[in-house]
């Protein structure tokens, strides 16, 4: 018997051949498909290479009026602010679209060259990133059911209650429930958005956020039965994240900062998205 031993009409050599070719062919279907999952990957994440002409500015577009998206075009404060900036700095302004959660690591990474997005200045974002000068104080607000209003006149009342409030998922005002509202279960929401409909369902009985954006939600909740508390708890400040180190970038903005309180330009631009603060 030969060497080539026979399996039916087919030789040894011949059956290993053949599977060796569905291998060959399976392991190039798998390299292709990982090639394109690592360019979807890309192009959702929207990979910017860094560009002495192109200011890449990480955003979480869901929190208007400070920055959101509608109908593919960046608006609300941010916004104005980046595309100024960046005129400011001889460039042009790249929005990149990242999750609450990634403006910092994108930062971090390289990925992105500042972040703009209604971000609060605390302790712990300072030992990520170093911040500019605060260029507005809010104070937390929270949003509730127009026929349970009262009950919240004094805002305060929530860190003695028992519940349930809602709170975006990273941010100071989920940090402010955990460590005040003791009694209150705290709702976690992906995205401030989703509070009006949580509210109306029943899902939760106040939603926690800065003033800009409850004041965002009161007017386009109000049908649902929704409204705003106007009495802020405590004060924060906000301010932009430049990458540790580049003090370039880091320079110019607080210097377009310190311009635009002289010559009044900051204070109009705020006016145009917050009127109710002003």
């Amino acid at each position: 018997m030969t060497v080539d031993m026979v399996f039916g009409s087919v030789s040894w050599s011949q059956a290993a051949k053949h599977s060796m070719t569905k291998i060959t062919r399976l392991l190039s279907l798998m390299s292709c498909l990982s090639v394109a999952i690592l360019l979807a990957g890309c192009a959702n994440n929207q990979m910017v290479s860094a560009s002495p002409d192109i200011l890449r500015i990480a955003v979480a577009p869901n929190s208007p009026p400070m920055i959101y998206k509608s109908g593919g075009e960046y608006l609300g404060l941010e916004a104005d602010f980046g595309r100024a900036l960046a005129a400011e700095m001889g460039k042009t302004p790249r929005f990149i679209e990242r999750s609450w959660d990634r403006l910092l690591p994108s930062l971090q990474t390289g990925e992105v060259d500042i972040v703009m997005s209604n971000m609060t200045v605390t302790n712990e974002r300072r030992s990520y990133a170093d911040f500019t000068t605060p260029y507005l104080e809010v104070g937390q607000m929270i949003l509730v059911r127009a026929n349970e209003f009262q009950f919240y006149s004094d805002p305060r009342i929530i860190a003695l209650v028992e519940k349930k409030i809602g709170v975006e998922v990273g941010t100071v005002s989920e940090a402010y429930v955990q460590r005040t509202c003791l009694k209150a279960t705290v709702v976690p929401l992906k995205s401030p958005d989703q509070a009006i409909h949580a509210l109306a369902s029943g899902k939760i009985d106040a939603f926690l956020h800065d003033a800009p954006v409850i004041w965002s939600l009161s007017s386009a909740g109000a049908a649902q039965g929704v409204t705003m508390v106007p009495t802020p708890l405590g004060d924060d400040e906000l301010a932009w994240a430049v990458r540790r180190g580049d003090s370039v970038t880091l320079n110019k903005a607080n210097a377009t900062i310190a311009k635009w309180k002289k010559n009044g330009q900051l204070s109009q631009m705020v006016k145009r998205w917050l009127p109710i603060g002003q």
